[in-house]
């Protein structure tokens, strides 16, 4: 059985849990830490630092220790909400080759999904050596509020470190479940508002709990409002006292700047349990001050008040969308470390009134334990493949095969990120990875035993930890009490005590449901598309519950007669202006040719439990496709770079079509390839190859072929055209260059062709400027690019060049060839737009001569 591993990847720290003995237990990290900070730093010899040890470079060495990643996850570089957010930050963020962001650490560019999975693989790490367990697979919590590209990236993340990422659950939710394991039992439903303040976000959710039942009945939350917010006003205090006071100016001091900023968080956590408190901050700045303020606890609340105020309006406004009053609510449960402010904790009395505040689950580690305790209910796992549900305890998925827990993962000793077990070379930066021993496993060196063979020998019994019976060493249940002998990750019974099975939702033995059971979670925001007017069309409104049991469908129509090619823009958000919300991406579809205006669209939408939306699209008319896509594999294109690739795919269908004759079946492929990799970028997002990279190789590929192309292709029209002129020694040597050329060219092989086509070209050029004067003569009039009256004076002047030539007279040659280049001036007069440069059969509409 693979462990589940539950975890919150917080903003500023991370916690993780899992069931042990039915029970959830938070797993403690290296360091003998209940929480690991979300910090990635490098170490002085380069090595990499995760956790407190990367968070304690932060004033040596800014540049490189990463903290805050969460708030750039699934977001563009250009989103005015990443922009606030770099005020301030020490370390390098640029944009992306596609748009995204880029974080610059130990010199290397990552994106946030890639330090975030750094963050993850340490935790694995830690709970494998911690526990002596294989945690393969993981439940990851995320902001309620978080955006569907954002609950996208955070899966990503846990695919790079490593696990099969059972389910993305929200972190009000997952403090819910672990709500639910301590409250006492009551057969009446009760209203819970969960208040979510951590480091970076804030959410707001409303559940319905019912004996073993957890609805969500609405959400609410800003994704940049959080912890982080109030260390940056108190740093800026800070500041403004070491300037008034001491005359002294930190800026582009980043050491100096990164001391305030660690400053500012620690006079924040004591001001929670003290009503003053003073730093000291010797020597900093250029002028060394000794720098010790005193700051209350009164005016830390008066710089903060705002933002709780902010916090509480967006729970007023949670309460009214979910068609409550305040007195509707029974319990507020405070989670996120920054509920123990007192400012926090007051304001929501004087709202909810002094016993609905509850206490009885720790803010820091409840989130983690409720991810532990979703992991215990999850009696299904979806195959990434193919999407067929398979029983939790499958290794490989029935239908496809493919593998249903996380890699062993290799880590690269140059940029720190896994790649596969078997692979020879990192993915991300090349470099070599020579073996699992080399470059670092993640698992521990020894593979944790299962926990049924280290409690007992082989052959021996072993004995039931609840009834005392023994049982045989591979039984897997008490034979007496139905007691689960092997520790699954499943739930133990409230009533009598007996562990179960992961998935189960009642006791195995005593039949009682459990206090707890699957949640039923809503959308934060409105999901919808883009209308040709601008407008949002709402197809899945806020606080819809997902799963969803059936697809939304709404009906559309094209809007103009001929439409070759539909395109359809997806947003999430609360405006009615479809471009003031957040994008997620693009639907492409095709078209059939003569399509009438106002031809039925219909658009359908369908959530899973995890957020993952899939779109169907389907033009009801005959011979026209059905799309399906799923909106967390498309789409990630900014309307810049979709326009980038779009242009260069249109280049490279019209150069195919355009050529298809004279191209081999391997060019063809090749060019075939090219145009699924575009049109996946377009459908899917970036993957392994950039927007640049794409584009830098579809125009280089249509560069060389059509080079190539022409190379052969002239050397046709020359043996053809100038063959007489030449001599048959260059014939045949013409005739030579032309076969390598199809053989590499039947390969594929550009660098056979290229060096083919140069010594033909070579040869050409030394049969001066007369050759190509004929060739260009003779195809533009065989090709009817002239006038009637030039294309039959053409005509005769090249007869009258071939007759001479095959008499043998050079004197009568030359005659000739003069009166032919006396019209060759007319026709580049008449010829316009020709390149008479260049090898003319890759300029006219057909090749050869």
């Amino acid at each position: 059985m693979q462990r589940t591993l539950g975890i919150d990847l917080g903003t500023t720290n991370s916690v993780m849990a899992y069931m042990r003995r039915g029970e959830p237990q938070i797993v403690i990290n290296r360091q003998s830490g209940d929480s690991t900070p979300t910090v990635v730093g490098r170490g002085k010899r380069g090595e990499l630092l995760v956790g407190a040890s990367a968070r304690g470079r932060s004033v040596a060495d800014p540049a490189n220790v990463i903290y805050s990643i969460k708030r750039f996850m699934g977001r563009k570089f250009a989103d005015p909400e990443v922009q606030a957010v770099l005020r301030g930050i020490p370390y390098q963020v640029t944009a992306g080759q596609d748009g995204d962001v880029n974080v610059w650490f130990g010199g290397r560019a990552y994106t946030p999904i890639e330090i975030s999975a750094l963050v993850l693989r340490r935790l694995r790490e830690d709970a494998e050596d911690r526990c002596r367990e294989r945690f393969t697979r993981a439940v990851i919590t995320v902001p309620a509020y978080f955006g569907e590209r954002q609950v996208a990236a955070t899966r990503e993340a846990g695919r790079l470190a490593g696990f099969q990422v059972l389910r993305i659950i929200n972190e009000p939710t997952a403090a819910s479940l672990a709500y639910g394991l301590v409250r006492e039992h009551r057969n009446d439903g009760r209203t819970i508002l969960v208040y979510d303040l951590g480091g970076g976000t804030f959410d707001i959710s409303i559940l319905l709990l019912m004996e073993g039942a957890f609805t969500v009945l609405g959400v609410e939350g800003d994704n940049l409002l959080g912890g982080d917010d109030f260390d940056r006003l108190l740093a800026g205090h800070l500041l403004q006292i070491l300037r008034t006071e001491h005359g002294a100016d930190l800026t582009g001091d980043h050491q100096g700047m990164e001391r305030i900023r660690a400053s500012a968080e620690e006079l924040k956590i004591t001001l929670s349990s003290q009503l003053t408190a003073e730093i000291n901050v010797p020597v900093i700045g250029k002028d060394l001050v000794n720098f010790n303020p005193e700051v209350s606890r009164e005016k830390f609340e008066e710089m903060i008040r705002p933002h709780i105020d902010r916090t509480l309006e967006l729970t007023r406004k949670a309460i009214q969308e979910a068609d409550l009053t305040v007195a509707d609510i029974d319990h507020v449960l405070l989670v996120g470390g920054s509920t123990a402010i007192p400012l926090v904790e007051r304001l929501l009395t004087e709202m909810f009134g002094p016993d609905s505040i509850r206490k009885d689950v720790n803010p820091m580690q409840c989130v983690g334990l409720g991810a532990a305790v979703q992991a215990a209910l999850i009696g299904e796992v979806d195959c990434p493949a193919c999407g067929i549900r398979n029983p939790v305890e499958s290794l490989r998925c029935a239908n496809c095969a493919t593998a249903l827990d996380g890699h062993e993962k290799i880590a690269c000793p140059a940029c720190h990120l896994l790649s596969d077990n078997g692979e020879t070379a990192c993915w991300k930066c090349g470099h070599e990875l020579s073996s699992a021993g080399d470059a670092g496993a993640v698992s521990p060196s020894a593979a944790p035993e299962a926990p049924a063979v280290r409690a007992t020998e082989a052959g021996a019994l072993q004995a039931c930890p609840r009834c005392g019976k023994a049982n045989q060493a591979n039984a897997t249940s008490c034979s007496i009490c139905n007691e689960i002998l092997i520790d699954e990750g499943g739930l133990k019974c409230d009533k009598c005590g007996a562990r179960n099975l992961q998935g189960a939702v009642s006791c195995g033995t005593c039949h009682e449901d459990f206090s707890v059971a699957p949640p039923t979670e809503v959308t934060p925001q409105n999901l919808g598309i883009e209308l040709n007017d601008g407008r949002m069309a709402v197809i899945i409104p806020k606080n819809t519950p997902c799963p969803t049991l059936e697809p939304n469908r709404r009906d559309f129509s094209t809007a103009v007669t001929g439409q070759r090619r539909l395109e359809i823009p997806v947003y999430e958000g609360p405006h009615d202006t479809a471009q003031r919300n957040q994008l997620c991406g693009y639907v492409t579809l095709p078209l059939p040719e003569g399509l009438p205006r106002a031809t039925p669209v219909n658009v359908s939408f369908g959530l899973s439990a995890d957020r993952i939306l899939t779109i169907a699209v389907k033009v009801r008319v005959a011979g026209a496709e059905t799309k399906v896509v799923e909106l967390q594999h498309f789409g990630r294109l900014d309307p810049e770079h979709q326009q980038r690739i779009e242009a260069h795919r249109q280049k490279v269908t019209a150069f195919v079509d355009r050529w298809a004759q004279e191209l081999t079946e391997a060019e063809s492929q090749v060019f075939y390839r090219l145009l699924d990799d575009l049109d996946q970028v377009l459908i899917k997002g970036p993957g392994p190859k950039s927007v640049d990279m794409l584009v830098t190789e579809a125009e280089q590929l249509v560069g060389t072929v059509s080079e190539i192309r022409g190379s052969d292709a002239f050397i046709t029209a020359v043996i053809n055209g100038a063959g007489k002129y030449i001599g048959q020694e260059n014939i045949v040597k013409l005739a030579r260059y032309s076969e390598e050329l199809g053989v590499a060219r039947e390969r594929a092989d550009w660098t056979s062709a290229k060096a083919s086509a140069a010594s033909a070209d070579a040869l050409i050029d030394g049969f001066g400027e007369v050759v190509r004067i004929l060739v260009f003569c003779r195809t533009l009039a065989r090709q009817g690019q002239l006038t009637p009256a030039l294309t039959h004076r053409v005509q005769g002047a090249l007869r009258e060049v071939d007759q001479k030539l095959d008499a043998g007279a050079d004197d009568d040659v030359r005659a000739a060839l003069g009166i032919l280049l006396t019209l060759w001036a007319e026709i580049r007069e008449e010829v316009q737009g020709l390149d008479f440069s260049s090898k003319m059969p890759t300029k006219l509409e057909s090749g050869g001569a």
